[in-house]
């Protein structure tokens, strides 16, 4: 272990030197989800990502514990970064200062940039051995959260001229509530409560629900000598590639092309999201018996959503619904009708270079499942009972780093993904991916790589890279070749198609930003009005998108983006088109976030997703479609040190239409007003 003093003053030199470069622990938690998720998709649930990274800025991880894993999960740093930061502890001893970061290998400035908000290094001698309860009201990183949000325009299913069976039943108010108090390898403790415009807050023991539509509950103790973890209430898993147990945290294709093919193995984590279909209720735990050897178990039973039918005196379930709204009859009607029970066991061994394990998971149904007939669902899952096994292997060596996993339904296929990180030299690294997932390959909780919402009727291989000239130029990049053996929706029969991005990024100075985005995919959907039901077309999507964001002064910062689309099918091109600017400034404890952007698109294929700022752990993701103007504001108070409140109002004019929105949920007009209000109060 080197000697302290000299540790000490390289940190104080490190520190004198890199100070006034690198950002400030008060970070702008918008600015930080809009570099990491730059280019959102529908092929992810960023809210939950975005979730994930808020919570870890609020309580950072400590360098000294921080796992491989965890350490993954921020989709940061190559395998080969983690390596030589796992090396550098070991040979050196603890950190002793965040700064210090800057001596390891390939940990350069923009890298340190985007790490330090997510970590820190607690001095173990101001540690105090403390009670689990003195603890959890100590922690500074304990809040409670609420939310009031509306749209002021009445929504048609509001209206006391629709049928009592498509009525909303409750009040036109968005209600949200939060506790939360938690320390990155120690505890976690919390609960949620959420009310959907339209939902009623009621006490139906019939109808399981108790005061809000939804809540959320769980606690959770880490490292408690040979037990590892433990959860009782709400949790997520995420073992190997998420083929089998996967969670939230499993990014789609990007701007970043490299570390996020690769999931992290990290296990049972808190749920704390508003998705009310992908939670699991119960108990997880990981106990380790002996060294190196980790055994993870759970069981779950929850009430899914979902449609009913009988047939020839057989209840049965034609489909899941996954909306999570309960507004009107209809929706109420199918709330809650299936229980779920969800149990499995994953066993786990990790020595040096060597990461593998076995997984088990079953799935019941108490009402058997029985798809309504369509040409592309054939070979849909049915029955009251799933059940998958599974292995996963991962070896590193030198530069390289290989995963996998495979898994077997039982009375079914098989599915396998099997990958390789290479960090080339310095400056250049390399993904290759390749995926198999049979037609009638079933898993309900999966996250695993994949061109499809689910890891099924898929092959593919995916080929990343990224190359790094300087501290100010980048370039990544990606192709991806797939097909799809069976039907699928608006798919009838077999196709193929690929993928690929190019981007490249300048940033001459702290201050700037300018990346360039190309992207274009080739997928086969059903020609329309066509008397052969399985004839197929292909389908042709360009993007391109523009980005500058650039400071003036310390307070204010601009934003300005064109994104750009076409599509080209069936002998006929679409476009679609988006220009934004946003401005953000700050005086003292007052933040103020607005912005102004125009679109343009011929169709619903080239609609526009855009990121917005929003309160902390709100995520706004709109889809820009039509021709108009959307504009929304932002404030943020900080009233003292433990209060801060946000305000928000967001506006959608469109041209030439007289109605926003379809269903239940259009709006008469061509206006869309929201507002939004949210208090935080830390303890």
């Amino acid at each position: 272990m080197k000697p302290a003093v000299i540790l000490i003053l390289s940190s104080l030199l490190i520190t004198d030197s890199f100070s006034q470069e690198l950002p400030k622990k008060e970070i702008d938690l918008q600015r930080l989800s809009d570099d990491l998720l730059g280019f959102q998709d529908v092929d992810a649930d960023y809210e939950d990502i975005y979730e994930n990274l808020v919570q870890i800025l609020s309580s950072p991880y400590d360098l000294n514990k921080v796992s491989r894993e965890e350490l993954k999960l921020l989709h940061i740093l190559t395998d080969h970064q983690i390596q030589n930061f796992i090396d550098y502890r070991n040979e050196q001893g603890r950190l002793l200062d965040v700064y210090e970061l800057q001596v390891i290998p390939e940990f350069d400035l923009p890298v340190i940039s985007k790490l330090i908000p997510f970590v820190k290094v607690i001095d173990p001698l101001n540690a105090v051995n403390r009670s689990l309860l003195h603890r959890i009201f100590s922690e500074n990183n304990s809040y409670f959260i609420t939310r009031y949000e509306r749209t002021i325009e009445t929504k048609k299913g509001f209206k006391p001229s629709e049928g009592i069976s498509q009525r909303f039943m409750g009040s036109e108010d968005k209600l949200y509530f939060r506790f939360r108090s938690s320390k990155p390898g120690d505890f976690s403790i919390g609960f949620t409560g959420e009310k959907d415009a339209g939902e009623k807050i009621t006490f139906n023991h019939t109808k399981h629900q108790y005061g809000f539509d939804f809540s959320s509950y769980h606690v959770q103790l880490q490292n408690k000598g040979k037990l590892k973890n433990i959860i009782i209430g709400d949790f997520q898993t995420q073992f190997a590639q998420g083929l089998i147990l996967g969670g939230a945290f499993g990014l789609g294709k990007g701007g970043e092309t490299v570390s996020t093919t690769r999931r992290s193995n990290v296990g049972f984590l808190p749920y704390t999201s508003m998705n009310e279909s992908v939670y699991l209720r119960g108990a997880a735990v990981t106990y380790q018996p002996v060294k190196n050897i980790n055994i993870s178990a759970f069981y779950s039973g929850t009430k899914r959503d979902a449609s009913q039918s009988t047939d020839d005196d057989t209840l049965t379930v034609t489909s899941f619904q996954t909306t999570g709204f309960h507004r009107s009859m209809s929706e109420i009607e199918n709330r809650k009708k299936v229980t779920e029970q969800n149990y499995g066991m994953v066993m786990h061994y990790q020595k040096d270079k060597l990461d593998a394990g076995f997984i088990f998971n079953a799935i019941h149904f108490d009402i058997p499942v029985r798809r309504t007939p369509t040409p592309y669902n054939q070979l849909a899952f049915e029955g009251a009972k799933n059940l998958n096994t599974g292995i996963f292997v991962n070896y590193r060596i030198r530069n390289f780093s290989f995963f996998s996993e495979a898994a077997q339904s039982i009375h079914g296929g098989r599915g396998g993904i099997a990958g390789l990180l290479i960090s080339a030299y310095k400056n250049f690294d390399l993904s290759i991916v390749y995926r198999r997932y049979d037609r009638d390959f079933y898993t309900f909780y999966s996250n695993a790589f994949s061109e499809n919402t689910q890891p099924q009727n898929e092959r593919g291989l995916y080929w990343g890279w990224k190359y790094r000239w300087s501290r100010k130029y980048n370039l990544t990049g990606y192709a991806d070749l797939f097909t799809f053996p069976w039907l699928a929706f608006r798919r009838y029969a077999p196709s193929k198609g690929y993928e690929w991005l190019l981007r490249g990024n300048y940033q001459p100075s702290k201050k700037i930003s300018i990346f360039l985005q190309v992207r274009e995919e080739s997928k086969f959907r059903n020609l329309p009005e066509v008397t052969n039901l399985y004839q197929l077309g292909e389908g042709l999507k360009r993007n391109f998108w523009l980005n500058c964001d650039y400071g003036l002064g310390e307070n204010v910062r601009l934003k300005s983006r064109i994104q750009y689309s076409s599509y080209l099918f069936n002998e006929q091109t679409t476009e679609g088109l988006t220009l934004l600017q946003d401005i953000s400034f700050s005086i003292g404890r007052f933040q103020f976030t607005g912005r102004q952007a125009l679109f343009d698109t011929d169709n619903y294929d080239n609609r526009q997703y855009v990121y917005e700022n929003d309160a902390w752990l709100a995520y706004s993701l709109p889809a820009y479609a039509g021709v108009g103007v959307r504009n929304y504001a932002l404030i943020e108070y900080k009233i003292h040190k433990q209060l801060t409140i946000w305000l928000r109002y967001a506006r959608t004019r469109l041209i030439n239409r007289d109605e926003i929105g379809s269903g239940q949920d259009a709006i008469e007009g061509n206006t869309k007003n929201d507002v939004k209000f949210q208090a935080r109060f830390k303890f």
